[in-house]
């Protein structure tokens, strides 16, 4: 039996003890960064998962009518962490670079078969089945989508090697299925080259309509210490793309084909994801020092990059209350209230900006 000066001693040990790990576990919050759903697909005869990442005042009730472009990644188990903390933190602040964006990652359930568009029945997995995943993106995901969150009809479409060939192919076959494309080293070497053999015939028939395509070529070949025969497949396949886009450079398709000399075929992902987005949404930075001098700006900052990307974009009330805020804190009443009268009148479905004192910040 321990002498009562120890035991009193254990016990108060035991309690500071118990009481730390209450507060640990009171102040412990769980951080989530999307949500995991799945739709019935009768296209491919399957359950189909999906991840959605929504902006961060997605859930405000103060910006209710607020609307968002969606970017669609393939690959989606592998990429959404990635992609949606580059759109959150590129969409961030006073100076976004890309607006807030909704993002949907599309998790694989047969990879081979669903990003290539010709059955090879020499190799050991499946393939071919491009079409009818393409018609499960068109008519199945996207209109679930639309129901379920407030979208905009900006639609971006994201993908790499098989997911890149996937995309290409989207590009010419459905063209205006996205308004924008990142095709990150895509395995054009595909069916001996299909694509390349096709491209000329896309390239003088197709009016690609201010769509947006974003080409990254990673060094395939520079970083092997011994090259497969699909490696020189891989960047002949690449090469002639280029070459025969330069030479008949595509109609009405804002084009950027961004050589990565010090990137290989994995490595070239994440830069790719970044240069990408920024120049997808090229043009929709805006000064804000500018802004907070002269606000009538924003309306024709944005018309401008409206008119470049073949899209009526408007600014984001979140975007504007931000810097409505900032003007306040400066204590520059005239120039918030201009301000926030034009988030007003540019949302007019937003009650919440009715209300709100931007000098006083009362509702």
């Amino acid at each position: 039996m321990l002498p009562l000066i120890l035991y009193h001693d254990l016990m108060k040990k035991t309690l500071v003890l118990a009481l730390f790990f209450i507060t640990a576990f009171s102040f412990a919050q769980t951080i989530e960064i999307g949500v995991k759903n799945s739709i019935r697909s009768t296209s491919l005869n399957e359950d189909r998962e999906y991840w959605v990442y929504l902006p961060e005042n997605y859930g405000n009730e103060h910006y209710a009518d607020q609307h968002y472009p969606v970017i669609y990644v393939l690959d989606g188990e592998k990429y959404f962490h990635v992609i949606s903390g580059m759109v959150k933190n590129l969409s961030d602040g006073y100076y976004p670079l890309i607006p807030e964006c909704i993002v949907v990652a599309i998790k694989n359930t047969n990879r081979s078969r669903d990003l290539t568009p010709t059955v090879d029945d020499s190799l050991s997995y499946e393939t071919g089945g491009a079409n009818a995943f393409e018609a499960f993106i068109a008519k199945e995901l996207i209109p679930e989508i639309n129901t379920r969150y407030r979208t905009l009809d900006y639609k971006v479409l994201v993908g790499h090697s098989f997911g890149g060939l996937f995309t290409m192919n989207t590009l010419v076959g459905n063209t205006a299925l996205f308004n924008a494309y990142i095709v990150i080293d895509p395995s054009l070497w595909w069916d001996d080259k299909r694509y390349i053999k096709e491209l000329d015939h896309h390239l003088k028939s197709i009016d690609f309509e201010k769509r947006s395509l974003f080409f990254a070529d990673a060094n395939s070949i520079g970083n092997q210490k011994k090259p497969s025969p699909q490696h020189y497949d891989h960047f002949e396949a690449k090469k002639m793309a280029i070459e025969k886009m330069t030479l008949n450079p595509p109609k009405n398709l804002s084009l950027n084909m961004a050589p990565y000399e010090n990137e290989d075929h994995g490595s070239v992902v994440l830069p790719a994801f970044i240069d990408g987005l920024r120049y997808i949404f090229e043009g929709y930075r805006i000064d804000v020092k500018e802004l907070m001098k002269k606000p009538g700006l924003l309306q024709g900052h944005y018309k401008l990059f409206s008119d470049r990307i073949g899209f009526d974009f408007i600014p984001q009330s979140t975007y504007i209350d931000r810097v409505v805020d900032l003007l306040v804190k400066r204590g520059d009443t005239t120039k918030s209230k201009l301000l926030h009268q034009i988030n007003i009148e540019l949302h007019p479905g937003n009650s919440y900006l009715k209300h709100k004192d931007p000098f006083t910040k009362k509702e």
